[in-house]
């Protein structure tokens, strides 16, 4: 059973809804696993919790 743990920032219902079908869709042909036997999980992290270089994504997205 394919567990797939996705980890990124805020995401609206609908987009989490596109991210576990697709990635559901492409290890179902790479490892012929069937829907089912699937899990995806994702873990959301929070501007200010998710760092790029020195910076928390909150800054970059504020332009500082």
């Amino acid at each position: 059973m394919p567990v797939i743990n996705v980890t990124l920032g805020k995401l609206t219902t609908e987009q989490k809804k596109q991210m576990i079908k697709r990635i559901t869709e492409v290890s179902m042909e790479i490892t012929g696993a069937p829907e089912q036997a699937h899990a995806v999980v994702i873990t959301e992290l929070p501007d200010d919790a998710l760092g790029l270089g020195t910076k928390t994504v909150a800054e970059v997205k504020a332009g500082r």
